[in-house]
């Protein structure tokens, strides 16, 4: 998506981010020289479209399953910034090709399209802004290829990119049937169902049928349940925010990219923890490229 970021004086840097593209662009980064990222979306016929096409290919993520959509865009949103550097988003994406990438698809083609792949990572926002038709195919062809790829899933509940708080319910009931790894916020789990314990949490998630459940909590300590074994790892300290934006995105590709390569549990949430810290000390969901290089190579 097109994001229009925070820059002082009533002006707004604009960039690309959106919180699969963020962890996306993380685990090209960090892992890139271990793992081979693509990405899935629609992407439109403006010019912004083929911008990020060109990011995509700058951050070495494959584009090969760009899906491109006559007449679409891509969507935009603003962050707002209060004191604390905690993040307030609005959204302009009615239009958007991303909103048709599985459009006229069946299960059985979106199955043959991911089984290319060792690991799926999605959001509850790759699920909320498809139509119903869409949204169930992708789930169907989720649980046709489970037994082949690994399925991360991370639930970044929107309520404003769904309809009735229901269906998001009952959609992340699905995907915790089908998820291997799944990354939840605290705050999310709240809105959804109030429950406020992290055990519990990670304790229902667990019920439902993921096998390896993370509980992350803002810049706290992260509660980590895999089978029946429980975990707490505590975040980076002494860490003063200047933007929480894309934190979480930053974690998913810390943890997941981590466990792809065989870290052990607590590995995978320090690498995790790190790459979030990172980010939250710069404006914008992603480290500007030039700054990230400059920063590797220090």
């Amino acid at each position: 998506m097109l994001e229009l970021a925070p820059a002082g004086n009533g002006l707004f840097w604009q960039s690309f981010a959106g919180d699969t593209f963020n962890t996306a662009v993380h685990l090209a980064r960090q892992f890139g020289q271990d793992l081979d990222v693509s990405y899935i979306t629609g992407v439109g016929d403006d010019p912004f479209s083929q911008k990020i096409t060109a990011i995509f290919e700058k951050e070495n993520i494959r584009t090969d399953a760009l899906q491109y959509i006559e007449g679409r865009s891509l969507g935009l949103y603003m962050i707002e910034n209060d004191a604390s550097g905690e993040r307030f988003f609005q959204y302009w994406r009615n239009a958007s090709a991303a909103r048709l990438m599985f459009d006229g698809w069946t299960s059985g083609e979106i199955a043959k399209l991911l089984v290319n792949y060792d690991c799926i990572y999605l959001s509850g926002i790759s699920l909320a802004i498809l139509d119903t038709k869409q949204r169930q195919s992708l789930i169907e062809a989720l649980l046709d290829v489970k037994q082949d790829c690994l399925i991360a899933y991370d639930p970044n509940y929107r309520a404003c990119l769904w309809s009735d708080i229901d269906i998001s319910r009952q959609i992340n009931k699905q995907l915790a049937q089908l998820a291997d790894i799944a990354l939840i916020s605290k705050e999310d789990h709240i809105a959804l169902w109030g429950v406020s314990s992290s055990s519990s949490i990670a304790a229902t998630w667990s019920s439902w049928g993921t096998s390896e459940v993370i509980v992350k909590d803002g810049g706290k300590e992260c509660l980590i349940l895999r089978d029946t074994d429980e975990l707490s790892v505590s975040a980076r300290s002494n860490i003063v925010p200047i933007d929480t934006t894309g934190a979480g995105d930053a974690f998913a590709a810390g943890y997941v990219g981590s466990r792809l390569l065989k870290d052990t549990i607590l590995e995978a949430a320090n690498k995790a923890h790190s790459i979030a810290a990172d980010v939250i000390q710069h404006q914008g969901a992603i480290i500007a490229l030039a700054n990230f290089k400059e920063k590797s190579e220090a």
